[in-house]
């Protein structure tokens, strides 16, 4: 099963060209997408609207899953994240393919952090009741999957609802600017 479940991955990662960033080695990859729904005002006054270039943030399973090896998984993960979105902007502000994005997306089941999601500058937003259940079947399948715990890790936790983060490519870049004034050693 393991096989026929990244091998399904690596199919979709292909089709959907879902691309890394940097040179790879992040927990998080980029896909270049429009915008489906309806139009979306961000709290920076960023405006998504249909048919718009978007960021679609996807997770890579098999680094998210490699941080929980040694334990403290949560406190890596979120270190991880930082370093991926730091380079998501530096990314957003060099690359000419990603010009006309100017907010970007996901979904995910680790929405519930206040702090990480104020830190961060992302939005939390309900996704419709029929995606929420079909895609929030997937998540839970591929953290299952992919967890140390496997279907254990299900059962710890909040993480019962799918929903939307979003930011915007001010935010983000905002974010990465207060990082570096912070940090300036890390980059």
């Amino acid at each position: 099963m393991s096989g026929l479940v990244d091998w399904i991955e690596r199919q979709a990662v292909r089709i959907q060209r879902i691309r890394p960033l940097g040179d790879g080695g992040y927990v998080l990859r980029l896909r270049v997408a429009r915008h489906r729904d309806g139009r979306i005002v961000l709290k920076d006054g960023t405006v998504v609207e249909p048919g718009e270039i978007v960021g679609e943030l996807h997770l890579d399973n098999r680094r998210a899953a490699a941080l929980h090896a040694e334990g403290h998984g949560g406190f890596r993960y979120r270190g991880e994240l930082f370093r991926a979105l730091l380079v998501l902007a530096h990314e957003l502000s060099t690359r000419p393919e990603y010009r006309a994005i100017n907010a970007l997306y996901g979904a995910s089941l680790f929405w519930a952090s206040a702090r990480l999601a104020a830190e961060t500058g992302f939005e939390v937003r309900p996704l419709p009741r029929f995606t929420q259940w079909w895609q929030g079947g997937l998540e839970k399948f591929l953290l299952a999957h992919y967890h140390p715990e496997g279907p254990r890790r299900l059962t710890r936790g909040r993480r019962t609802e799918l929903r939307q983060v979003w930011t915007s490519r001010r935010t983000l870049l905002q974010f990465a600017e207060r990082h570096a004034a912070r940090n300036p050693a890390t980059l």
